[in-house]
Order: structure tokens, then sequence, then C-alpha cells
């Protein structure tokens, strides 16, 4: 597996190994969970990538990533699993919901991280609600209550969430 430089057209190379290899995922998610900021970010991208085309091959190992995320310390392996999580429909059992709502809800109140976690954690957050409603009523709060400080990213997600949640999930 290749993960030498960050092109597009690497990342796609790779995905199309990973296609073909499917055994390979796991070497890609032990990297981005444990490995140097640069690679993680990487080895996450080509995640996004092949989860996007064939989610089955990230939902065996949602549990772990949910249960490490929180350990990573790159940002763009963070942005790329939110992602990863945010748009493949998986199950998830209590306990991960738990950790998953922590963390978003860290990420999305947190000046230190950049817009694009809190997007999907915004994102994720709202997908929880769905189940959880009182979840949602506390995203609404923190996104009306911070919109009018926000970035143009921020505002635009949030904007999208708050009328999603005016449609039926108040």
């Amino acid at each position: 597996m290749q993960l030498a430089d960050s092109s597009r057209a690497l990342a796609d190379l790779t995905a199309n190994m990973v296609y073909d290899e499917p055994e390979l995922f796991r070497s890609l998610v032990d990297v981005a969970l444990a490995g140097e900021k640069q690679y993680a970010q990487r080895a996450s991208r080509i995640m996004s990538i092949c989860s996007a085309r064939f989610p089955e091959l990230f939902r065996p190992h949602c549990s772990r990533i949910i249960r490490e995320l929180g350990k990573n310390q790159s940002e763009g392996a963070i942005r790329n699993l939110l992602k990863i999580i945010a748009e493949v429909p998986v199950k998830l059992a209590e306990r991960e919901k738990s950790i998953l709502v922590n963390l978003c809800f860290e990420y999305l109140i947190s000046e230190s991280y950049p817009v694009a976690i809190k997007v999907f954690s915004m994102q994720i957050l709202f997908n929880i609600s769905r189940e959880i409603p009182e979840i949602g009523e506390e995203l609404f709060r923190i996104l009306e209550d911070r919109i009018p400080v926000a970035s143009a990213g921020y505002r635009s997600r949030a904007g999208k969430i708050l009328e999603k949640g005016k449609k039926g999930y108040r």
C-alpha cells in the first residue's frame, strides 16, 4: 500500500488496491488511528474514499474507530473519520453512541478544532438526535448560540441542520 504523498491520484490508486484486497482496509485503520499525523491523515482519506463506494469495508471497524477517535492527534484524520461516520449508515451500540456524542459535542464547542471537524460533528449529532431527541435539543441550542459569531462554513451547515430540526426533530 502506498501513502507516499497526498495527491488525489495516489489516494484513488491506493483505494483501488483496497477494493481488490479488502483486508488492506484494516491496515489503513491501524495507520489512521496510531500513525504519525501525516500518514494518519492520508490513510483516513483513503478510508473515506473506500467507504463512500463500499460502506461495508468500514462497518466492521466502526466500533474500534469510535473508541480510539478521542486519542487521535491528527486533525486531518479526525476530520476524515468523522466524515465517514457522518455519511456511512451504521448501527451503533449505546456505548458507541455515548462516546461519539461526547466527542462530537467537545469538538463542536471547543475553539481549538477547525470548522470541518465541527461540521461533521454537527451532522453526526443530528443523525443521533433522530433516535435521541434530547441530543437534538442541545445541538440546536449550541448552534443557535454560535451562529452569529461563526465562520461561513459553520453557519452554512448549522443553518441546514437547524432547518431540518424545524421540520420535525424538535
